[in-house]
């Protein structure tokens, strides 16, 4: 079985917004896979409401780490596999294998112009410093 999600973009102030598929912040979106889950893949699409041309990075589209803050490019784990991508959709297995952990995941997009437009579901910030 696949699960599918939508990722919405748009523009506010000036600057690309992503919203997850609950309509919430696309930062606040979680994905949770109970213990001793079996593998599943995972369609993620994106809804352009922009008048950007927004696309999947085919050079990389996904970029994945099992650490605090945004990843690094490329796939830092052995619980995603990314199997296939087009501009419009991108399949990843996770396998739900081993200990617990968090996985910080990216979704690589650009637009027309081939500026990038990342879209960053999962961020976990309980800092209390200022700017």
């Amino acid at each position: 079985m696949t699960q599918h999600l939508e990722f919405t973009a748009r523009i506010a102030g000036g600057s690309v917004v992503w919203d997850g598929p609950d309509g919430r912040p696309a930062k606040s979106h979680k994905l949770h896979f109970p213990r001793g889950a079996p593998p599943q893949a995972i369609e993620f699409r994106i809804n352009d409401q922009t008048s950007l041309g927004l696309r999947f990075d085919q050079s990389a589209p996904f970029q994945v780490w099992e650490q605090e803050g945004c990843p690094p490019p490329g796939i830092a784990t052995d619980q995603i596999e990314v199997v296939h991508s087009t501009s419009d959709s991108v399949r990843v297995v996770n396998r739900n294998t081993g200990a617990a952990r968090t996985l910080q995941y990216q979704l690589n997009v650009t637009g027309m112009d081939g500026k990038p437009c990342p879209c960053d579901p999962i961020i976990d910030n309980d800092g209390g410093g200022s700017i």
